[in-house]
């Protein structure tokens, strides 16, 4: 069984929520009763900027994913009183509204902002359980799972993700019906956050995977720099010169990784690389349109459970080797980006 909640006071979590709940019904109130004003304010000014409309869109969009957050949460409210026969009927309307509601962020932002997703690879992802490592890079990621996995193959994911994405209360609330493992990442013992994410791979079912983003957080020239740092300083030079040649991602962290490969030894790994959306890792971003038009590039490759070492020092050698075909692709990918 999973044992994936933390230990947050339950009155915490009230505030929190009621907090983040009237954020949203607040907010797009406003953007809709402003309507009249900000879109032809920003149409004006993008007219001025010659910049495609892309404050316009990135209006559109935000007021799209305030309406998709209304309309999850209504769904999840309906949810919570709606009769159930059984806990796999619970669990399979809130994995429907978890796939919907991602689905719809992205398909959003995939008509507004002309994005073009290239999957290659992708009978990597058909039929689980699997363990979905993923490259993090931008606040698209968390969507990517849902689009390239669950929509077209049905599979129904468990997700590792930072406490901090509690703010979103869609996530929030139906995150925790589910069995998702929200972690608090810095903590001096980790141990016990690396038994919740383990746990998540325990009972995994023919349609069950877990998503895991192994680098911890999003790539940056100065994160990169200081986890080599920390890593040289820890004296595991071994380890050091294994991922220094890492330009383009960050070296994975180990604890998450293989607490879930301990926990289900007989579950195949997929990795997904990705590139083509780096610049836009904030909202100025969008308004900026280094958006516009982007190409999203996609990676997939299976290994089976047998072809993993079963030794710590061989599964994270092989680890390191499959992260730095990540990088290549990365690599490779950014420079054709670039090419044209």
């Amino acid at each position: 069984m999973w044992n994936t909640k933390s230990d947050e006071p339950r009155l915490r979590r009230i505030l929190r929520r009621l907090a983040t709940v009237s954020g949203i019904l607040t907010a797009l109130g406003i953007s809709l009763a402003m309507l009249p004003i900000w879109v032809p304010g920003l149409a004006l000014l993008d007219f001025v900027r010659k910049s495609k409309w892309s404050g316009l869109r990135c209006g559109v969009y935000l007021t799209w994913l305030l309406l998709c957050e209304v309309a999850g949460l209504t769904w999840a409210a309906f949810l919570l009183i709606r009769p159930h026969r059984s806990q796999e009927a619970w669990l399979a309307r809130h994995y429907a509204l978890q796939h919907r509601w991602a689905g719809a962020l992205f398909d959003g932002a995939v008509k507004l902002f002309g994005l073009r997703l290239e999957v290659e690879g992708a009978e990597a992802l058909e039929g689980g359980p699997i363990l979905l490592f993923m490259r993090h890079a931008t606040v698209a990621d968390a969507l990517l799972p849902a689009v390239v996995a669950s929509r077209p193959y049905g599979i129904r994911l468990r997700y590792v993700l930072k406490q901090e994405l509690r703010i979103d209360p869609c996530l929030d609330i139906v995150g925790d019906r589910l069995p998702n493992a929200f972690v608090q990442r810095g903590l001096p013992d980790g141990s016990r956050e690396v038994a919740r994410v383990a746990s998540l791979a325990r009972d995994l079912g023919s349609q069950d995977g877990v998503v895991i983003y192994p680098e911890g957080t999003r790539f940056t020239a100065g994160r990169r720099a200081r986890v080599l740092e920390k890593i040289k300083a820890s004296g595991d030079l071994e380890r050091w010169a294994a991922v220094e040649a890492l330009k383009h991602v960050l070296p994975p962290r180990l604890g998450g990784v293989m607490g879930l490969i301990d926990a289900s030894p007989n579950t195949d790994v997929v990795f997904c690389a990705h590139t083509g959306l780096e610049r836009v890792t904030r909202l100025g971003d969008l308004f900026s349109g280094h958006a516009l038009g982007a190409r999203l590039k996609v990676r997939c490759w299976r290994v089976a459970a047998h072809d993993i070492p079963k030794d710590e020092h061989g599964r994270e050698a092989w680890l390191e080797n499959e992260w730095a075909r990540v990088e290549s692709f990365v690599a490779e990918n950014q420079e054709m980006t670039k090419a044209r």
